[in-house]
């Protein structure tokens, strides 16, 4: 038969060790031993991957080559190889099964009965139980090595160098953080900028680029806010590290899609209780004093920064630049402007976007009243509420087709009640069962729905308002919108908007005629050159230069 193998290594030290070379020996011996064949093009192997997600790029490729019916019999080390979770292994060894191929662990139970599937079952669980067992053993002897002073291996934190455990025995001296001399004049300096002379972010952030001070990982040549605010902050300057502080959970809003996880999808971290934080005592680099005069500071920084002031900007998060870069909310010499932060994004380097800032009350006004007039078209409300009525009009369901709908609730209760007796015989794997169920849910939970509506609907009165009204009402309303209001409206249809010197551009979701769609907000700076007070009035682009 034409055979297959799959191996995988979880760690980088496995694979520095060569242990999947270990696996493919052992798997490519049985293979010969048993008269298979076996294609160079058929070998999947993972190498420093985890177990616990099934998502991997070579278990992936195996999974759909064999949909093309390129092997018949895939070897695997054992079943752990194919996942630490029993029932993913379930899942991709019942999903082979399905296109008749055969699945054989060397070191597992490969069921030919009854009894020897059971028992390919509990060695696979013990499989899933092995990892967790591992992960609580390795946590809790964190817990008890930093429980007793001891550090753990780290990324120090600027101003220290961590210094591994050295020795055995009698001899071992644990690990610890040992203070940077270079590094630590500079967090001293930092702390003194802002606890003793109280200036700010951005002028901590300048003067470190004009004496060439860069961040520990010189990934980029200035600082930025957020790691000097985290510096400023952090105990560990005064000597109290602690351990614990945080855990790993899946980030809510990821930045980037992801596929595959190498070893965790838990990307983001949470803060975990005061109480279950563990204190170290490491060397201090600032004084107790200082470092409560910078906590102050910062609090009155956050107290009086520009985005507690009360502004209101109606396309906030939805302006961008040419440049491709999004404008931010500013105010100077009065007025509030849609500027590029191209600016925040490159300091103290000079930025590049040229483009002026855009004054946020006449913007927001002349955009609003052009979405206004938009939303409020005759022929585009007529449109819309032809398409409402057809859709009510879906619902209005005569007698047999009302029968029809509760004879298909009775069937799909049938189905239902199918799947859920093949799950508990276990002739159907969980993960089958879920799809299967979910899409009878559905399609139960639409039927239903529609019946009950058809039940109540009162066409009548709805066919009988003249759609003429619907425009006054539907303007007047638009009319009325408080900030709160428009707000809410303008996220719904407006994607973007993209703001120039020459005009104003709206990308959104309003289905408009096509004479329609050509039309931009059409805010020229014609009269860029006249006199300042007279300019303000007709032109709101700021300068460039300004």
């Amino acid at each position: 038969m034409k055979a297959a193998l799959y191996a995988r290594v979880s760690t980088d030290k496995q694979k520095d060790e060569n242990t999947i070379d270990t696996q493919l020996n052992e798997i490519r011996n049985a293979i010969e031993k048993d008269g298979n064949s076996l294609s160079e093009d058929n070998v999947y192997f993972d190498e420093g991957w985890s177990g616990a997600y099934l998502a991997r790029p070579s278990l992936d490729n195996l999974r759909q080559d064999a949909k093309q019916n390129k092997f018949e019999i895939v070897y695997v080390y054992d079943k752990g190889r194919l996942s630490r979770k029993y029932f993913h292994q379930e899942l991709v060894i019942d999903e082979l099964l399905q296109l008749s191929i055969t699945v054989k662990s060397l070191h597992d139970i490969n069921g030919g009965s009854p009894e020897e599937n059971v028992m390919g079952g509990v060695m696979g669980l013990f499989h899933e139980y092995e990892r967790v067992k591992t992960a609580e053993r390795f946590r809790l002897a964190k817990l008890n090595k930093v429980s007793n002073g001891n550090l753990l291996g780290y990324n120090p934190p600027y101003g220290y160098d961590y210094i591994p455990v050295q020795g055995k025995g009698l001899n071992k001296v644990n690990g610890r953080f040992e203070i940077n001399p270079a590094e630590a004049e500079v967090i001293k300096k930092i702390f003194n900028w802002v606890g003793v002379e109280g200036i700010s972010m951005r002028e901590v952030i300048r003067r470190l680029y004009d004496k060439k001070i860069s961040p520990k990982k010189n990934m980029r040549k200035g600082w930025t806010k957020g790691p000097i605010i985290r510096l400023l902050k952090n105990t560990t300057y005064i000597g109290d590290h602690y351990y614990n502080k945080s855990k790993s959970c899946i980030p809510k809003n990821p930045i980037k899609d992801k596929v595959y996880f190498k070893h965790t999808n838990k990307t983001s971290r949470k803060a975990r209780d005061e109480s279950e934080w563990i204190k170290v005592e490491v060397p201090a680099i600032v004084d107790v004093n200082i470092f409560e005069a910078v906590q102050k500071q910062l609090a009155l920084n956050a107290k009086y920064a520009s985005r507690n002031t009360k502004h209101e900007y109606l396309f906030k998060g939805l302006t961008y630049c040419s440049c491709g870069q999004k404008r931010c909310g500013d105010t100077a010499r009065g007025h509030s402007y849609y500027r590029c932060t191209d600016r925040s994004h490159r300091f103290p380097e000079s930025r590049q976007c040229k483009e002026g800032g855009i004054r946020v009350d006449m913007m927001d006004k002349a955009v609003w009243n052009k979405l206004a007039n938009m939303l409020t078209d005759p022929k585009l409300i007529k449109q819309q509420f032809k398409r409402y009525l057809a859709k009510q009009q879906i619902v209005e369901i005569p007698e047999d087709n009302s029968n029809g709908l509760k004879k298909q609730i009775l069937e799909l209760k049938a189905e239902e009640k199918r799947y859920v007796s093949a799950y508990g015989r276990g002739t159907m794997s969980e993960a089958i069962f879920d799809e299967y169920s979910s899409d009878v849910r559905k399609r139960l939970e639409t039927a239903s729905n529609t019946l009950e509506y058809a039940k109540k609907r009162e066409p009548s009165k709805l066919i009988d308002v003249d759609p003429s009204v619907i425009v006054k009402q539907f303007t007047n309303l638009l009319t009325d919108l408080d900030y709160n209001d428009k707000v809410f409206t303008v996220r719904k249809i407006v994607d973007k908007v993209i703001a120039t010197k020459e005009s104003i551009t709206i990308c959104g979701n309003i289905p408009l005629s096509t004479s329609m769609a050509r039309e931009q907000a059409g805010l020229h700076a014609e009269y860029w050159y006249r006199r300042p007070t007279e300019c303000r009035q007709i032109n709101f682009i700021q300068r460039p230069d300004k």
